[in-house]
């Protein structure tokens, strides 16, 4: 009982029709803004039928946390005037949530549900019967013979209904709520690969970092070191106007040449937290998380958000902590460039990387999701 797709989480918790699914938009909500995409089918593969984004004033959400419901909502209704979304595969923040690995009896169906149920309070501080979870077969333990190691994301009912309830009166209805790190890995690993892999997803705000091994997101961690605070870092250095400082950090490159040495400066302070903390992250996966969770040693390291643009980054990690650190593509399970091309320019693709994952769903990527 061997599986290697992505799987879905907290998947149709509120099922509409099937029909109504088909029609459903990935939508990704951070601390600064939403972004949303609609694929459809074509010719030779996967196309993009809508896409947008939209900025949230600061304050609103703050490190996944809703702050200002009401805010919130004239900010998702004004979304759906602009874009018409009326149903949505929607994100939730790696903060929110727990995700953890379970050995149980090799059963299937409801038998296997009820004993991750029956161990779920050994591993979160969640009683059972608030607790909502979804949870995917990674593969056959070898430790004990007729088990299986499970993947199990978890949530409680209280956290998960406040996710729903800020959609209420907005125009649009969440056919589903999944953790961003797996829309994340549904979009960037290639479908079927059971390798193991860093994600880095750099935001304007904070980085999240997740591991994915045999198809399955087994570790996710939120560093609240953002790409704003390179922006911030070029505005102080060089004493300029922060409209002046992103222009800088979207024209320049991390480099010690002589050209660019001033700019390396400015920024190096913020890059070195970042690739101390992506360090910690990777001994700690190779000296423990590897035994607690379940998963192979990391192969490489791959980034995509928003902040991954800066030119040289991925780069000056690399050679930092001594490991191939590539780019993102958040279209290879999409479409080949061979055949299509999307309206939506690469450097921004990467900061749709979840909106795709999500967006997947609906045109039947994942077959073996769970109604609830």
């Amino acid at each position: 009982m061997e599986h290697t797709n992505i799987r879905p989480v907290f998947t149709d918790f509120f099922p509409p029709p099937k029909f109504l699914q088909m029609k459903s938009a990935g939508l990704d909500i951070s601390d600064r803004r939403i972004r949303f995409l609609d694929l459809k089918k074509g010719k030779h593969g996967l196309l993009v039928d809508r896409s947008g984004e939209m900025r949230i004033p600061e304050g609103i959400i703050v490190s996944g946390e809703l702050k200002k419901p009401e805010e919130f909502r004239k900010v998702l209704r004004s979304f759906h005037e602009k874009y018409g979304i009326e149903f949505a595969h929607v994100s939730l923040p790696e903060e929110r949530a727990y995700m953890i690995k379970i050995e149980t009896p090799d059963v299937s169906g409801d038998e296997l549900r009820n004993s991750i149920a029956f161990q779920l309070e050994d591993y979160v501080p969640i009683p059972v019967d608030e607790a909502v979870f979804d949870y995917s077969v990674i593969k056959k333990t070898q430790q004990r013979s007729g088990y299986v190691d499970v993947a199990v994301s978890v949530i409680s009912q209280n956290e998960l209904k406040r996710y729903v309830d800020m959609f209420t009166n907005t125009g649009i209805m969440p056919v589903s709520f999944e953790i961003e790190a797996q829309a994340i890995a549904r979009a960037v690993i290639p479908k079927g690969d059971k390798g193991a892999y860093m994600i880095i997803d750099l935001g304007d705000t904070r980085m999240g970092v997740s591991i994915v091994s045999s198809g399955a997101v087994r570790f996710t961690s939120t560093i609240n070191v953002g790409s704003d605070m390179i922006t911030t870092a070029i505005q102080k250095h060089f004493s300029i106007s922060r409209e002046e400082a992103y222009r800088m950090k979207n024209e320049k490159k991390i480099s010690k040449s002589a050209d660019d040495k001033k700019f390396f400066q400015a920024v190096l302070s913020t890059i070195s937290i970042m690739r101390d903390e992506i360090n910690k992250l990777y001994i700690y996966w190779h000296t423990h998380g590897m035994k607690e969770r379940g998963g192979e040693k990391i192969e490489k390291i791959i980034m995509c958000g928003g902040g991954t643009n800066l030119a040289g980054l991925p780069d000056y990690l690399s050679a930092s902590l001594k490991i191939k650190v590539e780019v993102a593509n958040p279209w290879r399970n999409v479409n080949s460039f061979e055949n299509y091309i999307p309206e939506i320019p690469s450097n921004e693709a990467l900061g749709y990387a979840s909106v795709i994952g999500l967006a997947l769903r609906s045109i039947g990527d994942t077959t073996d999701d769970i109604d609830i």
